[in-house]
């Protein structure tokens, strides 16, 4: 599958997935814990998820496995495994 605009937004629509169920679940325990708290407070995390994303992304345009399927995947798999990385620190 070549490059287009549905392909990216199937990888921005996996990380946004996961990231509203971040959120949801941090206000599970604190209300007032909002969307913005969670890009902002965790910059590293956000970083890492941008970062594996689009590796990923390329990594399957580039093996000529990139569907809509796998691109929302791997925007889903980028947020959690900037999750992971940041459980596993310290």
């Amino acid at each position: 599958m070549e490059l287009d605009y549905w392909t990216i937004l199937t990888l921005v629509l996996g990380t946004a997935t996961h990231v509203i169920k971040k959120v949801v679940e941090r206000r599970k325990t604190n209300e007032s814990f909002s969307l913005k708290d969670y890009l902002t407070k965790y910059p590293y995390k956000t970083a890492l998820t941008l970062m594996a994303g689009v590796g990923g992304f390329l990594g399957l345009m580039a093996a000529g496995e990139l569907t809509l399927a796998s691109s929302f995947m791997v925007g889903y798999m980028a947020n959690s495994l900037g999750g992971a990385a940041e459980n596993n620190v310290g």
